[in-house]
């Protein structure tokens, strides 16, 4: 015999489905803090990130003026642009002497670059800045940039919000 009015039923079985789904979905709201992911793209601070370039050839400072871009990583996401150079000057190297004393020699034809890129970005409740809302950057972090014509590292010095 076939039974042909089935009814369904909802019984604990069900009911325990249903709770196990609710605290996953809680579960991933907390542990992702979906609410600062979808601020990922905010950029609503500017931040002025003081910025070194170390041991490159003497006319790369003609190429990093004020207004050029600095772009990262292979999708080429822009995190700033240069507001002036502060200090170019010869790259220094210490070398050790035959007597194994250690003296300070420059390099020829190379030299060190200080400057100031304004980025955008912002800052997460745990006090970190974050540029262009998902690119971690704090002192002492190096980047590998490119611009139109040059590829450098640079070493970010000092981070200042400006308001």
């Amino acid at each position: 015999m076939l039974k042909d009015n089935k009814k369904l039923k909802f019984n604990i079985i069900d009911l325990i489905i249903l709770l196990f789904v609710i605290l996953a979905v809680f579960g991933i709201i907390y542990r992702y803090d979906i609410a600062d992911e979808i601020n990922f793209s905010a950029n609503n601070e500017i931040f002025e990130i003081e910025f070194f370039i170390k041991d490159v050839r003497r006319g790369t400072e003609d190429y990093l003026q004020a207004g050029e871009i600095f772009h990262i990583n292979i999708e080429s996401t822009a995190i700033g642009t240069v507001k002036e150079l502060i200090d170019v000057r010869e790259a220094v190297a210490y070398v050790e002497t035959s007597d194994g004393e250690i003296v300070r020699s420059t390099l020829p034809e190379r030299v060190d670059i200080s400057g100031i890129m304004m980025s955008r970005g912002r800052t997460t409740r745990e006090g970190n800045i974050m540029l262009n809302g998902n690119i971690f950057i704090t002192v002492g972090k190096e980047f590998f940039i490119h611009t139109a014509k040059r590829e450098v590292w640079i070493t970010v010095m000092n981070i200042n919000p400006v308001n």
